[in-house]
């Protein structure tokens, strides 16, 4: 199940089972470790044992006794020693004292301190249900021909599969490997569109709780930090939400076109928690008291790295670690009623019905923006 692109509730089930599986393991170790005992005869000394007893004043044999000659081996074997091991090796068939709301209510409240430093958010999946590849696909059909835009979805269509396989294997080589394809792209045009890219297909594939949670951190006086593999031009309009951005950036070109290669070591794996504790020793402020909201196993060493880790809707591998670990876990939704396109394609720059609803569709990023929605 692991394998399966499972998250949200159906990755929680799928952590429940392996709860269930570690359970299971965790007894087996027992049967076999006291397996061996029952197979086994033999006198043991404890001449060690009973020297150090003789050494004990009264006092300290009174707090500590050892003795195994006062024991009544027979009554402590089958009343307490072998109760307390099967206990222990169980599978738990019944929920504990304490119910999933009130741990969810009582681990929102530590992340939700003022006593916080910094809160650092992926994007993807984390923030919003889209990627790079859906951004790049919006960008690169929003001035093409309808011809070529039916040719790029095929295209991409095909290509979906190497790439999921691809990121999979290497976030940082995916990226690498991906961006390549803005290269000769203006960067100018490309700043242009990536505000109406904001409107169209980020905004709309928001996760409004996300939104209101970073405002909350602001609120409190924490240090708001977007870390993301997207290029900083895709996002840089999500400037007013954050106090810092950190982001992939590509080299330009003498004429004003993109190289289509990155300048840094993209973010992303053990690079995003190196950079977050850059960050905070550069600020003053404590990795330990900082929070880390992600969707990924690749986000783990971020996650690992922060006092307060947050699983947002996670995969089914990170649901599994984060409900081991007892760290928080949010399930963000997009909002009901908004458009829900097949595919993330670009309107044809200068339509009228664009140029109709544009300043609309200002105003309500505006709003978005500031809080006011």
């Amino acid at each position: 199940m692991q394998a399966l692109p499972l998250r949200g509730k159906q990755a929680a089930w799928s952590a429940v089972l392996e709860d269930r599986k570690n359970d299971i393991e965790r007894a087996m170790e027992y049967v076999e470790l006291y397996g061996a005992y029952t197979e086994c005869e033999a006198i043991y000394q404890v001449d060690n044992l009973l020297a150090m007893w003789t050494n004990l004043d009264e006092a300290d044999r009174a707090a500590f006794a050892f003795d195994p000659r006062v024991i009544d081996w027979d009554r402590y074997v089958t009343t307490t020693h072998l109760p307390s091991v099967v206990e222990h090796a169980r599978v738990k068939t019944t929920p504990g004292r304490v119910k999933g709301d009130e741990r969810a209510r009582r681990l929102r409240t530590n992340v939700l301190s003022p006593e916080r430093h910094v809160a650092a958010f992926d994007l993807e999946n984390t923030l919003i249900a889209s990627n790079v590849v859906e951004s790049y696909a919006w960008l690169a059909t929003r001035r093409i021909p309808t011809d070529d835009r039916v040719r790029f979805i095929a295209r991409t269509l095909r290509e979906a599969p190497g790439l999921l396989a691809l990121d999979r294997k290497d976030r940082g080589d995916f990226l690498r490997y991906f961006y390549r394809r803005y290269e000769d792209a203006p960067a100018a045009q490309l700043d242009n569109d990536a505000i109406e890219l904001l409107s169209r297909l980020i905004i709309t594939k928001s996760f409004p709780a996300g939104i209101r949670r970073v405002r909350q951190h602001r609120a409190l006086g924490h240090r708001t930090v977007l870390i993301t593999g997207a290029l900083d031009f895709v996002v840089r309009p999500l400037k007013p939400l954050f106090d810092e951005i950190i982001a992939a950036t590509m080299s330009t070109k003498p004429n004003g076109t993109y190289t289509g290669e990155l300048t840094t070591v993209p973010p992303t794996g053990e690079t995003r928690a190196q950079l977050l504790a850059d960050y905070c020793a550069a600020e003053g402020l404590k990795i330990e008291e900082s929070i880390a909201y992600a969707d990924s196993t690749s986000d783990l060493p971020m996650l690992e790295a922060v006092g307060f880790p947050v699983a947002v809707n996670p995969e089914t591998r990170l649901a599994a670690l984060a409900r081991k670990r007892g760290w928080l876990v949010e399930q963000w939704a997009k909002a009901p009623g908004g458009p829900r396109p097949l595919l993330p394609i670009g309107r044809p720059a200068g339509a009228a019905a664009d140029r109709r609803r544009e300043p609309i569709l200002d105003r309500v990023t505006r709003r978005v923006m500031e809080g006011r929605s």
